[in-house]
C-alpha cells in the first residue's frame, strides 16, 4: 500500500515539474539571449519568477480539481452501482455553456454580469449547483440503478441545451458571438487566482466529508439492502452525498470546463491496477492518478504548441475507455 502511493506520489511531483518549467522549452533561446545581456537579465528574473507563480496557483487548481473530480466520481459509482458512470452523465458542459450563453445574450445591458471572472463564477456555480441537485434528487435518486434512464437523461439534457444555445447563438451579433465563445472556452490556462483560492475551502470541506465517510460507502457498495441491515441510514445518506456531489461538479466545471472523462479513467484504473475495493484507499489512488493525468495532460498540449486542449484530449481517451469498460460488461 505505502509503496504503490509513494511510486505515485513521485510520479506526480515529476509531472508538477514537467509542467512548472514546461514553458522555458519555448522560450529556452529568447531567455538565453537576453540573459546574455546585462542590461536585461534583472528583467528576465523577474519574469520568470511571475510566470512560476501563476503556474504554481494553476498548478494547486489542477490538484484540487483533480481530487474533487476522483473522489466525486468513485462516490456516485458507488451510488449507481456502475463502473461506466460519471457524475456529468447529466451534461455539466452542455448546461455551462447554456448559462454563459443566457447571460450575455439577455443581460448585455449589464457586462459585468458576465464579464466579471469572481461574478461569473458565482452565478454559474449556483445556478449549476440548483439544478444538478433538484435533477438528483427529484429523479436519480428513484432511479440511481437504472443505467439506460441515467444515460437517456443527461442525452435529454445535453439536446435541449444544445437547441437552446443554437438558438441565441443564431440571433446573436458577432461581436457578442465572440463574448460567448471566449466565456464557455474555459482552461487552465487562463484560470482567475482569485477564483482557485475562493474555490479551496469548499473544496477541502468535500474533500473531508468524503474522505471521513469512506467506511459508510464501503457498506453502501454491498446494497440498500445490506446497508440498511448494517445500521446505515441508506436514503439520507444517498441524498448528503448526490449534494456534495452537485456542489463539487459544478465548482469543477465553472472553474476549468467540463473534465467528464478524467474521473473515469482515473477511478477505474485505480480498481484495475491496485485491485482494492475500500473507498479510503480509492481515494488516494484515484486522486493521485487523476492529478497526474491533467498535469501530465497539459504539460504535453503545452509542449505541442496548444494545438488542442487538455479536456479534448482526457474526453478522447476518455471515450475510448468508457467503450472498452462498456463491452467488458456486456461480456461480464
Amino acid at each position: 500500500m505505502r509503496k504503490k502511493i509513494t511510486i505515485l506520489i513521485l510520479i506526480l511531483v515529476l509531472s508538477m515539474f514537467a509542467y512548472l518549467s514546461v514553458f522555458l522549452v519555448s522560450t529556452w533561446e529568447s531567455l538565453m539571449y537576453n540573459l546574455s545581456r546585462p542590461d536585461r537579465q534583472h528583467l528576465v528574473w523577474s519574469g520568470i519568477l511571475n510566470i512560476l507563480s501563476n503556474r504554481s496557483v494553476q498548478l494547486v487548481a489542477l490538484i484540487m480539481v483533480s481530487m474533487l473530480t476522483a473522489s466525486t466520481t468513485l462516490t456516485f459509482q458507488t451510488l449507481t452501482k456502475s463502473r461506466i458512470l460519471t457524475p456529468a452523465v447529466i451534461g455539466f458542459d452542455s448546461i455551462f455553456i447554456m448559462i454563459q450563453t443566457t447571460l450575455v445574450f439577455f443581460f448585455s445591458s449589464v457586462p459585468n454580469l458576465y464579464l466579471d471572472p469572481i461574478l461569473n463564477f458565482i452565478i454559474s456555480f449556483l445556478i449549476m449547483t440548483s439544478l444538478s441537485i433538484f435533477i438528483y434528487l427529484s429523479v436519480l435518486r428513484k432511479h440511481r440503478n437504472n443505467i439506460v434512464f441515467l444515460l437517456l437523461l443527461g442525452l435529454i439534457i445535453s439536446t435541449l441545451a444544445s437547441n437552446y444555445v443554437n438558438l441565441l447563438q443564431v440571433l446573436m451579433e458577432p461581436e457578442t458571438f465572440q463574448t460567448v465563445q471566449a466565456l464557455t472556452t474555459v482552461s487552465v490556462v487562463n484560470i482567475e487566482v482569485s477564483l482557485v483560492w475562493l474555490s479551496i475551502p469548499l473544496a477541502i470541506l468535500i474533500m473531508f466529508f468524503l474522505f471521513k465517510k469512506n467506511h459508510v460507502y464501503d457498506v453502501m457498495l454491498l446494497g440498500e439492502e445490506v446497508s440498511k441491515n448494517l445500521g446505515i441510514d441508506y436514503n439520507k445518506e444517498s441524498i448528503k452525498n448526490l449534494v456534495l456531489i452537485s456542489l463539487a461538479v459544478s465548482l469543477t466545471t465553472a472553474l476549468v470546463g467540463p473534465l467528464s472523462f478524467l474521473g473515469l479513467i482515473a477511478v477505474n484504473i485505480s480498481i484495475e491496477l491496485f485491485k482494492d475495493y475500500k473507498h479510503k484507499n480509492l481515494y488516494i489512488f484515484s486522486s493521485l492518478l487523476a492529478a497526474i493525468v491533467l498535469i501530465f495532460g497539459q504539460s504535453i498540449i503545452e509542449l505541442t504548441g496548444f494545438r488542442s486542449t487538455v479536456t479534448t484530449l482526457i474526453s478522447f481517451v476518455g471515450g475510448v475507455y468508457m467503450m472498452i469498460l462498456i463491452l467488458k460488461e456486456n461480456r461480464a
